[in-house]
């Protein structure tokens, strides 16, 4: 090597161009700053081999058959003391004409096999509400509306205008989640796909109405049965609804789900006995339901307000079933 030069790039040089006299291979190698010759005039190409001739031989030097080499005559393919006359090196480069682009790839790869005696990891979790209007949502939906907002000006003119004393100062009405809420969340084996999501909303219940605000009682098919704060230990039966003007939140099929010879899935008239229960201490019942409507109990939408518990359910859907 030379330089930046290399044997093998006036090999490559000279096959591209046809090469096969050694005065050119010495201008070549003299080009590339390998020494050599100073590059005359081209000469005549000479003529191809004939077709008996191998292809392989190139055609004799124009030289003296009776002259004889001697060590004077400088060498054809030898490191040179001296540089090139070329103060610049050519590099040749191969253009690369089938060019390839990188490949992207439309899906995910697969995740990295678990090594042995590594926890498993936890897939993300995708809640069922959408992230975005969960807060809103749930807002409409266990707010409580009471007349004590601002003044409502129109009606005290209006009295006023009647000559009718103002018994009482009219207000304007105030959504409001300060009496409290309370979280009916079912655990039984047709609820445990919704595990996470149950906690999800207890979560997002509890940044809203507050933890001292928020009461969860879990259950098993039906409250009636029992219901508690923790394991089936501290479950009271009968169940006991929470003080008059708190909102309930039932999380649960209403025993829609589930295999469908379930013993122990909950009755029409437990249910019935559930909602007169709660709304005979002064609370108003409303229920989300992981399943579509086509599957809800015939009786549910006449017992009390029920939403899908899915994403494509809106604020404007959880004020339609307050109404």
């Amino acid at each position: 090597m030379t330089g930046e030069a290399w044997l093998g790039d006036v090999a490559r040089a000279a096959r591209a161009l046809g090469t096969r006299s050694p005065e050119d291979f010495a201008r070549i190698a003299a080009l590339l700053g390998m020494g050599g010759p100073p590059a005359g005039p081209p000469r005549a190409r000479p003529e191809a081999p004939g077709p008996d001739a191998p292809a392989w031989r190139a055609p004799a030097r124009d030289k003296d058959p009776a002259r004889t080499r001697t060590d004077s005559d400088p060498p054809e393919f030898r490191h040179r003391d001296r540089p090139g006359r070329s103060t610049t090196v050519t590099v040749l480069v191969p253009d690369d004409v089938d060019r390839r682009f990188p490949h992207t790839w439309t899906t995910p790869s697969l995740a990295r096999p678990r090594e042995r005696g590594e926890a498993p990891r936890r897939p993300p979790h995708l809640p069922l509400l959408a992230p975005r209007s969960t807060a809103a949502l749930l807002t409409m939906l266990l707010s409580r509306v009471t007349p004590e907002g601002e003044l409502d000006v129109d009606r005290a003119t209006e009295e006023l205008a009647r000559a009718r004393p103002l018994t009482a100062i009219p207000r304007l009405p105030l959504s409001t989640l300060r009496y409290g809420v309370q979280i009916l969340a079912d655990t039984s084996g047709a609820m445990e796909p919704f595990a996470r999501d149950v906690d999800d909303v207890v979560t997002h219940v509890r940044a809203l109405a507050g933890v001292a605000g928020t009461q969860v009682l879990r259950f098993a098919d039906v409250p009636l049965r029992g219901a508690g704060p923790g394991s089936r230990a501290t479950w009271e039966r009968p169940y006991r609804p929470p003080r008059p003007g708190v909102r309930v939140l039932i999380l649960s099929d209403l025993g829609a789900g589930g295999p469908t010879l379930n013993p122990w899935r909950a009755t029409e008239q437990e249910w019935r006995t559930t909602i007169d229960l709660i709304r005979r201490r002064g609370c108003e019942p409303v229920a989300l339901v992981p399943l579509p409507e086509r599957h809800w109990p015939r009786w549910a939408r006449l017992l009390l307000p029920v939403l899908t518990w899915d994403r494509g359910t809106t604020v404007g859907k959880a004020l339609g079933a307050r109404r």
